[in-house]
């Protein structure tokens, strides 16, 4: 017969006949996934194995103790009995040690806005509880502030990638403050005082967890620098490592050997002066090693770039393209339409290869069938300035497009034009989306003043979404906010960050 205190806490009579002997200790974990209104939610635990397990849910959060079993909620039982008329939400692990539960929501926009409050209880005797999770229903294609904001504004930086509990460090982008998001629960803590990185700096997270940061422009001069930092996030140190030249705008990516190649960059900068852009543009290149923390001399590229893009690609090796450059031996400045690969094998760069339409201030991104994004970007047509050194001779253009880069076995691989922003776009955020897609969102356009001979910069808040299958990119919803140079994370329940440009975080439901 069920214990009285068990059917109050409408807990089955064949979790009960389990309670014989002990299990090893083992701490239960639970993870969600999806939630989009009209669309499929899923529950994931991580226990032991062939032990009794039941989802529970509610819109309450509050310390429940259920005595009979040794056990305290952070959620009221009072949905308790519906886990068992849902599929899935009570059962057995498998040999592995993991259950796993899916559940339509209802295409109801009243959903939105809702928290749903999940755990998971399991065990043979002693029971055990798991994190609690929250479950935020949100429409497709919309963004959604999350639960709780930054305690500290977020302007770039890198995000780590999510550990076990679901959390992601934040760094580089708050100051000299590192953040950490609990995806799990929607919740941030400070994670310890970091380096104080500047605007056009580099960012990028070592394998190991720590984060280094390059260069960007000193905040007393205004001035590109040497300055280069290493971040403990477990030991919350950070140790100051100059590098060998001043960059700002330069690109900086993790290698497949583990090491990060850092490339080109502006080694001075006048706002006042345009072509200043050009005669700081730098050739050489740098490694870092996080098993030494010491830079060392890369070979020099072909041609000198800043404002350029530098990514991963599946291989280990990187992908530099685009950016503000020198045609060799001329030396007359231009924005740069070629790309090359590093490979870290031979340490070299390859053969150039050209895409169409020369572009600085872009944005690119790894996409999940292995090809890279190269999108917007800013154009500039010197041929006039150059004559009359009149700064609204300058013909400046943001573009709407982008590039899907398909690397090859042999050779260098193709360049694939993708129309179709509702906006030109630089300096935009771009993120993965499953099957090869991406959203990009954000950024600005750039005019110039022809009162006061200035740059104006024009922020927006659109998004689109870059469909492999039209190939082609299409609107999606706005953000809230206009960002300049925001930054996307994508979260392990497959929704989308965006943080920075001047605003607080706000969540995309795919």
């Amino acid at each position: 017969m069920m214990h009285p205190a068990i059917r109050r806490s409408f807990l089955p009579a064949t979790l009960t006949l389990c309670l014989i002997g002990t299990t090893t200790a083992q701490n239960l974990s639970l993870d969600k996934s999806g939630g989009a209104v009209g669309g499929t939610v899923t529950l994931n635990a991580h226990g032991n194995a062939n032990e009794p397990y039941v989802f529970l849910f509610d819109f309450q959060e509050q310390s429940t103790p259920i005595p009979a079993l040794g056990i305290t909620l952070d959620i009221t039982d009072t949905f308790a009995g519906n886990s068992f008329s849902l599929p899935g939400f009570f059962g057995y692990m498998t040999g592995t040690g993991t259950a796993t539960a899916s559940l339509l929501l209802p295409n109801d926009p009243g959903l939105e806005g809702l928290v749903i409050s999940l755990q998971a209880v399991a065990g043979n005797g002693p029971f055990r509880v798991s994190n609690l999770a929250r479950l935020t229903p949100q429409r497709s294609g919309t963004f959604l502030p999350p639960l709780n904001q930054p305690p500290v504004l977020i302007a770039g930086g890198t995000a780590s990638a999510a550990n076990a509990n679901g959390e992601l460090l934040f760094a580089g982008g708050s100051g000299p403050v590192a953040q950490v998001y609990q995806s799990r629960t929607e919740e941030w803590v400070t994670a310890g005082a970091t380096f104080g990185v500047g605007i056009l700096s580099q960012s990028t997270a070592l394998q190991d967890g720590r984060i280094l940061f390059t260069g960007g422009l000193d905040l007393a001069t205004g001035q590109p620098t040497t300055g280069a930092a290493l971040y403990d996030p477990v030991a919350q140190t950070t140790t100051n490592l100059p590098m060998a030249f001043p960059r700002a705008g330069h690109g900086a990516s993790l290698m497949g050997n583990g090491k990060v190649l850092v490339t080109g960059g502006l080694a001075a900068f006048d706002l006042q002066n345009p072509l200043s852009l050009f005669t700081g543009i730098q050739v050489t290149t740098e490694v870092f090693d996080p098993a030494t923390g010491a830079f060392t001399a890369g070979p020099n590229m072909l041609e000198a770039r800043a404002l350029h893009t530098s990514t991963t690609l599946t291989n280990g090796q990187v992908l530099i393209a685009g950016g503000i450059s020198l045609i060799p031996i001329i030396n007359i400045p231009t924005v740069s339409a070629t790309a090359y690969k590093f490979n870290f094998a031979n340490n070299s760069f390859g053969l150039p290869a050209f895409f169409s339409g020369g572009r600085f201030l872009h944005s690119a991104a790894p996409l999940s069938n292995g090809k890279v994004l190269l999108v917007g970007g800013l154009t500039l047509d010197l041929t006039t300035f150059l004559q009359t050194l009149n700064i609204q001779d300058l013909i400046i253009g943001t573009r709407t497009d982008g590039q899907v880069y398909t690397a090859s076995q042999f050779g260098f691989g193709t360049f694939a034009t993708v129309n179709g922003m509702q906006e030109g776009r630089a300096g935009a955020a771009v993120a993965p989306l499953p099957n090869g897609g991406a959203l990009v969102a954000g950024g600005f356009s750039v005019t110039i003043d022809p009162v006061t001979s200035t740059f104006a910069l024009g922020a927006t808040a659109s998004a689109d979404v870059l469909a492999t299958t039209q190939n082609a990119f299409s609107p999606t919803g706005s953000m809230a906010q206009t960002r300049l140079f925001p930054t996307t994370v994508s979260l392990p329940d497959g929704t989308i960050m965006i943080v920075g440009g001047g605003a607080g975080a706000e969540i995309y439901q795919q």
